[in-house]
């Protein structure tokens, strides 16, 4: 069993992200042995796996058999991974004379005096988190063809001893197809290039940009619920997605179609602490929905649905119980309602409500930009950080804390989230290609608290690593309406 037998443990995302990354060298070193003249790009998650293709080349059946074979070999064989600690300007002679030119553009913004590189047949490379220290521990993989590109899969935390089931995602797919266009327009393909135009003083403009980008889509979503006179909104998303702020900037938008809308948390539908049900542990699972009063919300939704009036409840997070009193909500003729909660897309939550009546978004920040041709700045890693500025200003906790909590937050995503997204009508990307230097400014001093006798101390210190890749960028010029002020402050609604 691979757990046992490299002494990683693939329950955890730590456990994972080596195992990943130390897939992704091999794949890389692999592609140049194919293709030397050729650039290999590793892009995003997709299909439970992740995205990779080579520039200028589409990947045929041939092209898979030959990769698998390669990389089997290195699994087999069991080489030495050799990792340097080396000055920037060492990493950049070194990857210049390895003809790996990828990182020569974006290496110099890194503000950092060492950093990590790895070595394989000589073939070198920098990753920004741990590779394992040979490259026998890839011992379970799969490639296969998809679009021009492939895909590979590795095992998951939830079931470390086999790989994932393929499940196709299209409406995810042409999302991201959507917003690397968008970063091609916006001439915003890389952290270099992001980089490049904070230097230039430019950087203003791209972020009006990036957030009338985003107003175009909400206007769309807007006017297609218009269109089909639809009466709920549900909205849902992992956590910081900025779900909030969507639903709110949602609402501006209908008023300009015509339609009056009202806003209503799930949140508020929490059983309260003391009556919910520990596992053999003695936790509670907040993100299971089950913590939710269930039947109430689909009381309510029922009377509303029929034009009734109706009484909602709505929760103290500080007390950890339900107010006494209800409140009053009913919608008009002319209004709809808008419901935002991790749960608004299970199917439970709408039981008995026409679908006709129903127009369900589901929201999360996937991000496309990239470090370089395979250091991501994953979807999770933005989601974390957003949180860990939120968590720390407007609920005065600490990075300790929230890194502690993240892997169960994440568990809890993979149950009762993602298996919905793609039953939704629309897919809506809250990332902004600018955000990651915004948020290095606030979360920077909050991940260098940290103490190092403490077990989230690796992972504070891999964001600041990677966070390291993006000029600062002053958040004067950040529209208060932007779903990014709901982590950093200053938002024009009542958050």
């Amino acid at each position: 069993m691979t757990i046992k037998k490299h002494n990683i443990d693939l329950r955890t995302i730590p456990g994972v992200r080596i195992y990943r990354n130390t897939l992704q060298f091999v794949l890389l070193k692999v592609l140049y042995d194919m293709f030397p003249d050729k650039k290999a790009k590793i892009e995003y998650s997709i299909n439970k796996g992740c995205f990779c293709n080579v520039e200028g080349v589409e990947i045929q059946d041939h092209h898979i058999t030959a990769i698998k074979s390669r990389v089997n070999h290195y699994a087999k064989k069991d080489l030495p991974i050799k990792k340097y600690k080396v000055t920037k300007q060492e990493a950049m002679e070194l990857l210049k004379n390895n003809s790996n030119d990828v990182y020569l553009n974006s290496l110099p913004y890194v503000d950092k005096d060492k950093l990590t590189i790895y070595e394989l047949e000589g073939f070198y490379s920098v990753f920004y988190s741990e590779l394992y220290t040979s490259t026998g521990i890839i011992d379970l993989f799969d490639i296969k063809k998809h679009n021009k590109g492939f895909i590979f899969y590795y095992p998951t935390r939830h079931n470390p001893e086999k790989l994932p089931e393929m499940t196709e995602q299209k409406k995810l797919q042409a999302v991201f197809d959507e917003s690397n266009k968008w970063g091609e327009v916006l001439q915003i393909t890389d952290v270099a290039s992001l980089n490049k135009k904070v230097a230039e003083g430019s950087i203003n403009d791209f972020i009006l940009a990036g957030e009338a980008l985003q107003d175009l889509k909400l206007g769309e979503i807007a006017r297609q619920i218009a269109k089909q006179k639809n009466k709920f909104i549900m909205i849902a998303g992992p956590s910081s997605s900025g779900k909030t702020t969507f639903a709110n900037r949602l609402r501006i938008h209908l008023i300009v179609n015509g339609i009056n809308a009202k806003i209503l948390s799930m949140d508020n539908y929490y059983i309260n602490r003391a009556d919910m049900v520990a596992d053999e542990d003695g936790k509670v699972d907040l993100e299971a929905i089950e913590a939710l009063d269930i039947d109430f919300f689909r009381k309510n939704m029922i009377d509303l649905s029929q034009g009734k009036s109706t009484l909602v409840p709505v929760f103290d997070f500080f007390t950890a119980t339900r107010y006494p009193d209800l409140l009053p909500l009913e919608l008009k003729e002319d209004e709809v309602l808008i419901v935002e909660g991790i749960h608004g897309l299970n199917p439970l939550t709408t039981e008995n409500i026409d679908d006709g009546q129903v127009y369900k978004i589901y929201i999360s920040a996937l991000t496309t930009i990239n470090i370089d041709n395979h250091n991501r700045f994953a979807t999770t890693d933005t989601r974390l950080i957003r949180r860990l500025a939120r968590d720390f200003y407007h609920r005065n906790a600490s990075a300790s804390r929230t890194i502690n909590m993240w892997e169960s937050v994440r568990s809890g995503e993979d149950r009762y989230i993602f298996p919905f997204q793609e039953q939704s009508d629309v897919i809506f990307n809250s990332a902004l290609l600018y955000e990651h230097g915004v948020l290095r400014n606030v979360a920077e001093p909050i991940l260098r608290k940290v103490n190092k006798n403490d077990k989230a101390y690796f992972e504070a210190q891999r964001l600041l690593d990677i966070l390291s890749a993006f000029e600062k960028i002053d958040s004067s010029a950040i529209p208060p309406s932007s779903i990014l002020r709901e982590f950093i402050g200053g938002s024009c609604f009542e958050l």
